[in-house]
């Protein structure tokens, strides 16, 4: 969709990695050579332009709905085969939802409908009004990024005042009996949800405790289901306050319960980073980690990683490395080292059969990520490298001869012309660029 200021806003959906990109407008004609203005994964919202000045000749600019209308008829419009396809829809709610890209809650209009395909930024409208870009459907619900979060980061871009998304680092359970109010001492109506678990933001101490009672966010009420009044959208869960109006860093004023009183915590919103899962959801625009040792390829597991057994990986994929993502990041290990796969050669012969067991420990070191591997590897144990695997692995061990490690290595390398022994980019898991 065009907006003012020779801007196109789409979904990030499908932009990572970019090297070209062209733009066509009416279904037809020449392509322009657009470039990337900016791109925020976690959000799932991304800016196009272009500096050929004829392209935005005959383009009127949308108009973005603040605040999305909750109900009524929509059209879904999108190019088809050089066709305008405009397809009717009803919308069924505002709603709170992970992001198409993230774990973050954000804002998400829900949409029914009978066309198909809708998750890459087709457009959602009423009238002459843009009310939100297809990100995913589900059967006949067809979810968007309503119009109202768009123009909110349009215009924090504009101000240099984004600052990526923020999200709320506790969980929580809803009062589904009132007697655990009692035994925490509130007196009074069920209200409030009472935390879980706290410090989902690795490395950051949670001023939120486990077993407090939300009572109120940012003046909000918060009643026993984990919803609050939205002055706009009606019933909305509390995460919806992490994302209104608001990015990461910046103030929440959230009263609690704890200890037998009232208290308000002065709560800074932490920014959402793919980091800050165990199996990182996504990783976009670098090359992909790993590390080679004498045909051993070893990766770090992620969502991506899972995703090749297929549609269905979590049914199909081996159960012991879905369960990690329960697990959280600890000080001692932020990532799951997982041997992928052996490229044969002499100096691992035996071993051609070894995929995804999760290691435990090298030459000695526990691993907690790709670069304690790389470490570890200058040490050797009497000459051999020692590879050991998690319990439970089809393989408790491996041991390579330590000095045929860079002479395998190399030789691989040439066969199969690849650049490097090992790639690290740490944490740099992009989740937004300016």
């Amino acid at each position: 969709m065009v907006l003012p200021g020779h801007l196109i806003i789409t979904t990030a959906d499908g932009l990572n990695d970019q090297t070209l990109i062209r733009l066509q407008k009416q279904g037809g004609g020449l392509f322009s050579l657009g470039r990337l203005l900016w791109i925020d994964y976690q959000s799932n919202l991304a800016a196009l332009t272009t500096d050929e000045s004829d392209f935005w000749n005959g383009l009127t600019p949308a108009a973005l709905a603040d605040p999305v209308p909750v109900n009524g008829e929509v059209r879904i419009r999108r190019w088809n085969s050089d066709r305008l396809e405009n397809r009717p829809g009803d919308i069924e709610r505002m709603t709170v939802d992970n992001s198409a890209l993230s774990f973050v809650s954000v804002p998400a209009l829900k949409v029914d409908s009978t066309i198909s395909g809708a998750s890459s930024g087709e457009a959602v409208t009423q009238g002459n009004k843009l009310l939100g870009l297809a990100s995913g459907q589900d059967s006949d619900v067809v979810t968007a990024v309503p119009s109202s979060f768009i123009s909110f980061t349009v215009a924090a871009r504009k101000k240099g005042t984004f600052h990526g998304l923020g999200y709320f680092d506790f969980t929580w359970e809803p009062v589904e009996n009132p007697l655990a109010l009692q035994y925490l001492g509130l007196p009074g109506p069920a209200r409030g949800v009472i935390v879980k678990d706290t410090g989902l933001k690795p490395g950051v101490t949670s001023l939120i405790h486990s077993r407090d009672v939300i009572l109120q966010i940012d003046g909000f009420d918060i009643d026993a289901e984990g919803d609050y009044a939205d002055p706009q959208y009606g019933k909305m869960m509390l995460e919806n306050l992490s994302s209104r109006q608001k990015w990461a860093g910046a103030d929440c004023k959230i009263k609690v319960w704890r200890d037998g009183k009232e208290q308000t915590i002065d709560y800074q919103l932490p920014r959402a980073d793919y980091s800050d899962e165990l199996v990182p959801e996504q990783s976009f625009d670098h090359p992909p980690d790993y590390v080679l040792a004498g045909g051993l390829v070893f990766v770090k597991l992620s969502d991506a990683f899972l995703r090749s057994w297929g549609a269905n990986w979590r049914q199909h994929a081996p159960f012991r490395l879905g369960y990690y993502e329960i697990d959280k990041v600890k000080p001692d290990r932020s990532e799951i080292v997982v041997l992928s796969g052996v490229m044969p050669a002499r100096v691992n012969l035996g071993y051609e059969m070894l995929h995804d067991c999760v290691v435990q420990e090298v030459n000695g070191v526990k691993i907690g990520k790709l670069a304690d591997l790389v470490a570890a590897l200058k040490s050797p144990v009497n000459g051999f490298d020692v590879f050991k695997f998690a319990p439970g692995e089809s393989m408790e061990m491996a041991v390579l001869d330590a000095s045929k490690i860079d002479e395998t290595n190399q030789e691989i390398m040439t066969k199969f012309h690849i650049p490097a022994d090992h790639v690290l980019s740490g944490n740099a898991a992009t989740a937004s660029q300016p």
